[in-house]
């Protein structure tokens, strides 16, 4: 049976430890008993945090296959990739060891993003049917409730069958990006969600109150066996 629950921070450096260390925990777990272990990273400012705190950590890189939860679809080198803020912290670390899946840039082969979603599903071949996808999966939120790529009454968040979709006209900028879908998010051992400040309060207590995901996305983004929501105090505040 899955297990949800929410732990409270003093801030968001604490929570970024707390919620890195659950990482490990649950990454060593899995290579222990399976020989290697999958994890998806996610970026935003309290991701990147946990991303950060991830890179000292006691873990055999060398047995753990990356990906990201999602991607903007801009050139290799656009500062507003995710890949980029977590190489500067942990995938420039653990990258030779690790080995890490980006999602394709927009450039001269791919310059439609569903073809490159289409490429990247072909070039990863995930596991088929209820296997999981993922060992333990780290996830940012939005204000509005948004994990990886998929916002509120979007195609993104309706997707029933993709493991991986292009996103159009994103409701924050870039318009166009890469994620894994709800169906994949879903396929994790171990959700971790991680929020910070007030302005995240609503969507947390939605998240937590299993809203509708068409509304409010974070609250699908169910694991297999646990789901831990690391907050600060602010984020909290709504929790009943």
């Amino acid at each position: 049976m899955s297990v949800t629950r929410h732990l409270v921070h003093p801030d968001a450096d604490t929570l970024a430890e707390a919620a890195a260390l659950a990482v490990v925990g649950h990454l060593n777990e899995r290579i222990a008993t399976a020989g290697t272990a999958t994890l998806s990273l996610t970026g935003g400012s309290v991701g990147v945090k946990t991303a950060a705190a991830l890179a000292g950590a006691d873990v055999d890189w060398s047995r753990v296959t990356i990906y990201l939860g999602d991607e903007r679809f801009v050139p290799a080198d656009d500062p507003e990739r995710n890949d980029g803020q977590l190489d500067d912290v942990l995938l420039g670390t653990v990258g030779d060891r690790a080995t890490v899946h980006r999602w394709p840039a927009r450039g001269p082969e791919f310059e439609d993003v569903d073809a490159a979603a289409e490429a990247f599903l072909a070039a990863v071949d995930l596991p088929r049917g209820d296997e999981p996808l993922f060992d333990v999966t780290l996830l940012g939120m939005g204000p509005e409730g948004h994990m990886n790529s998929i916002f509120p009454h979007t195609p993104a968040v309706a997707e029933t069958e993709r493991l991986a979709v292009g996103v159009h006209d994103c409701p924050k900028p870039p318009p166009e990006r890469l994620t894994f879908t709800l169906p994949a998010v879903r396929r994790s051992r171990h959700v971790l969600v991680v929020a910070a400040g007030d302005g995240k309060a609503e969507a947390v207590a939605r998240g937590l109150g299993g809203a509708d995901p068409s509304d409010w996305p974070v609250a699908g983004a169910v694991g297999t066996e646990s789901t831990t929501y690391h907050l600060d105090g602010p984020a909290a505040s709504m929790v009943l």
